[in-house]
């Protein structure tokens, strides 16, 4: 008997026995802002510190997504590259990428039972390397040649010559359309209202590519405005800017950045849409009672044609978006 009561109290005093923690409210606030001020701390540091900072937070990036499930092992290694090489290139570009892809992971997870109408829903999203790739790999590169434009300093677009405008244009357009589209997709899957194809306008099925609703299309410029907003905030916070009070002043007089992102979030998600739509194909299979992307004996047909996957209309319309937005900031700055 006295044997049992010891083990019962070894058993009581194990890790795995005691009640979690609970995490206070001032400790999420510091776990929040810890990421952001290591990364404004090593960009204020010089290049070799910059380039650490980068690859850390690259790497928690990975690992972090992974955990969530919001990343498989492919798309966590291809995070942890292209938030390396954008927060290396540039604090407002890595700070948007990181900024597009934290709020997409959230509405990704929210209701996501309530979404899986199609066959390619996994739990918390889990997306590979190629979904990583189309979402990340082009804008990452403008703002590489963007750092090399600029000797690496965020200066305000207009200031450091067309070229670089013209990617950081590109960087903006790219993150706006994705973000919008994201978002439209994960909200508007929600909508009580019966989807629409964009091109004839008819009913179909939630979860059809090309389908829209109007909570969709106002999620779209939320997700743009969003990117608009982090884009425009993060010149702000750039170190450079500390010693160049003229380029700070600058920097804040450039708001029609945010509207660029509205338009480029509504843009991209329209045109996503009617890429969908019409080069993409959507069928209902009998067999999964799903949404599908791929023709078969036992799918019935609904809309587009096996031309494009999923992958490639959001490649080809992200890069149009970003081609857009690029050409008007040269316009405009």
């Amino acid at each position: 008997m006295q044997a049992a009561e010891r083990q019962v109290e070894v058993v009581h005093t194990l890790p795995s026995a005691r009640e979690p923690r609970k995490v206070q409210p001032w400790e999420k606030v510091l776990q929040a802002a810890a990421a952001p001020a290591a990364v404004l701390a090593s960009q204020a540091a010089g290049p070799a510190w910059q380039v650490a900072g980068a690859a850390t937070c690259g790497l928690a990036l990975g690992v972090s997504g992974h955990r969530r499930g919001s990343l498989s092992v492919s798309g966590a290694w291809a995070a942890a590259v292209v938030g390396t090489a954008t927060l290396a290139a540039s604090l407002r570009c890595g700070a948007t990428l990181l900024a597009f892809y934290v709020a997409s992971s959230r509405l990704t997870a929210y209701r996501e039972r309530a979404k899986a109408v199609d066959d390619e829903f996994k739990p918390g999203g889990q997306r590979d390397w190629v979904q990583v790739c189309c979402n990340a790999t082009v804008p990452s590169l403008l703002a590489i040649a963007a750092a090399v434009f600029t000797r690496a300093r965020d200066a305000p677009i207009g200031l450091a010559g067309r070229p670089a405008a013209a990617c950081l244009g590109g960087v903006l357009g790219y993150f706006a359309c994705c973000c919008g589209d994201t978002w439209a997709s994960e909200l508007g899957q929600l909508s009580e209202d019966k989807p629409r194809l964009i091109t004839t306008m008819q009913p179909v099925r939630t979860g059809t590519n090309g389908g829209v609703t109007k909570l969709g299309l106002a999620a779209s410029a939320a997700g743009g405005l969003f990117v608009g907003l982090v884009f425009y905030c993060a010149a702000l916070a750039s170190p450079t800017l500390l010693v160049m009070p003229g380029q700070a002043a600058a920097a804040a007089q450039q708001w029609q950045l945010v509207p660029l992102g509205v338009l480029g979030g509504i843009f991209g998600s329209v045109a996503d849409s009617v890429l969908g739509a019409t080069v993409q194909y959507s069928g209902f299979s009998i067999t999964t009672q799903r949404i599908t992307g791929r023709p078969g004996p036992k799918v019935h047909r609904i809309a587009g044609h096996p031309l494009l996957s999923n992958n490639g209309v959001n490649l080809v319309s992200a890069s149009m978006t970003a081609a857009l937005v690029a050409w008007l900031v040269l316009l405009l700055f």
